[in-house]
């Protein structure tokens, strides 16, 4: 009875051990989503970005500051014959304050040259991270369509090799001729080659994702086909990033222009000192000293001619964008439609009319084996192909995400 009931508590242990293998096996698949939450959290192109956006943050709150002040110190009217300060009763010990003020209304401007910093900075971001996430979708679904044309091609191969067997059994028995045998020897020949470009073709792909995922890119895929966010209905140009950064350069520019025109202004700096001697009463003194602006044709209108270029040529760049922008996402959304329509084909008439095909020629396999691998050849070139047209579309749609952006991050 002990020896039933400690077998039985082995047995219990030995299933939850194998339980938890086998949910530790699927779990350890490689989903699109698992690989972009790793790409988001680990691809350093996209911390770049983000600490841009933490600097830009703090440049926000010095460059409306003032200049720090300065502090002097210094010995005035020194006698050069023994250069001692109690000789002279003009010799004093200085000690005082400067200060500068910008012109006109720099400080402000440069506070707001700083926050458009940070709208641009911010923009940026989130770009790079939409671009990050095209990049991954279009490399993990690469890498599916590999994976997807590797295994169609191992369910071809048992028959292949049946057929070639058959050929040389025919062969030996004199019933059929040594160009069928070549002939399928050749078939399982080009099998073997397209594998092994397969197999190149997911290691590849598998060293790209590892740049932004590390070592869980050698974690097997899922079989079933991934899912992508719902592409919104509508676009606007004004609402992507990449339009976003370059009006917030824009504006920028424009400040530029407007910092430009206060250097026609004269700055100011402030002096207080203190002038401590030994037989006179001690002195202070204040002075204020202004820029003069004089020279303008040689400095200041040259200054303002180059930024309100710069302000044209930003404006020009703005809106490039938003019709390179617009145009993109016409071309991808027309694209969208056709290859809808042609992953319809395939799956609804050519996919089902070749394999109807093949099981006819499968019935008469005895009298025409040509024909069966010309059958077999064309249904696995068209599984092939169509699993080819799905990744696609689904590239596709992770482009038209990247110009709508979605919902989810």
């Amino acid at each position: 009875m002990c020896v039933t009931r400690f077998l039985s508590r082995v047995a219990g242990i030995s299933f939850i051990v194998l339980a938890g293998i086998s949910n530790a096996w699927a779990e350890s698949e490689l989903t699109l989503a698992e690989t972009e939450r790793l790409a988001l959290e680990h691809a350093p192109w996209l911390s770049h970005h983000r600490t841009n956006v933490t600097a830009a943050a703090e440049r926000v709150t010095y460059e409306s500051r003032l200049p720090d002040p300065q502090l002097t110190l210094g010995a005035i009217n020194v006698p050069t014959d023994t250069f001692k300060l109690n000789q002279e009763d003009m010799t004093m010990v200085n000690v005082g304050i400067r200060q500068s003020f910008p012109p006109g209304d720099t400080l402000k401007l440069r506070g707001q040259r700083a926050e458009k910093e940070l709208s641009r900075e911010q923009a940026r971001f989130e770009m790079e991270r939409r671009n990050l996430l095209l990049q991954v979708r279009n490399t993990w679904l690469e890498l599916y369509f590999l994976d997807e044309s590797l295994r169609l091609l191992e369910t071809s191969r048992p028959l292949a090799i049946r057929q070639r067997e058959a050929a040389e059994g025919r062969y030996r028995a004199a019933s059929a001729t040594q160009q069928e045998v070549l002939r399928a020897r050749e078939v399982l020949t080009r099998l073997d080659e397209r594998e092994q470009s397969l197999r190149a073709g997911i290691l590849r792909a598998r060293a790209q994702l590892a740049r932004w995922i590390g070592d869980a890119a050698n974690q097997p895929l899922p079989v079933a086909a991934p899912l992508l966010p719902t592409i919104p209905k509508t676009f606007d140009a004004a609402r992507h990033p990449e339009w976003i950064a370059a009006q917030a350069g824009t504006e920028e520019a424009r400040i530029e222009v407007d910092m430009a025109r206060q250097e026609y202004k004269p700055g100011m700096t402030f002096d207080l000192s203190y002038g401590a001697r030994q037989a006179r009463p001690d002195m202070v003194t204040a002075l204020v000293t202004f820029d003069l602006p004089v020279f303008r044709a040689k400095r200041q209108d040259r200054r303002l001619a180059e930024k309100q270029a710069m302000e044209a040529a930003a404006q020009f760049d703005t809106e490039d964008r938003r019709r390179e922008l617009e145009a993109r996402y016409r071309a991808a959304l027309a694209e969208h439609d056709a290859l809808m329509a042609r992953v319809k084909i395939y799956s609804e008439r050519l996919i089902p009319d070749i394999e109807r095909e093949t099981r006819v020629t499968v019935s008469g396999f005895a009298r025409d084996a040509a024909e069966l691998r010309e059958a077999r050849q064309k249904e696995l070139e068209a599984k092939t192909e169509l699993v080819r047209l799905r990744v696609d579309l689904a590239k596709n749609e992770a482009e038209l995400l990247y110009l709508t952006g979605e919902d989810t991050p």
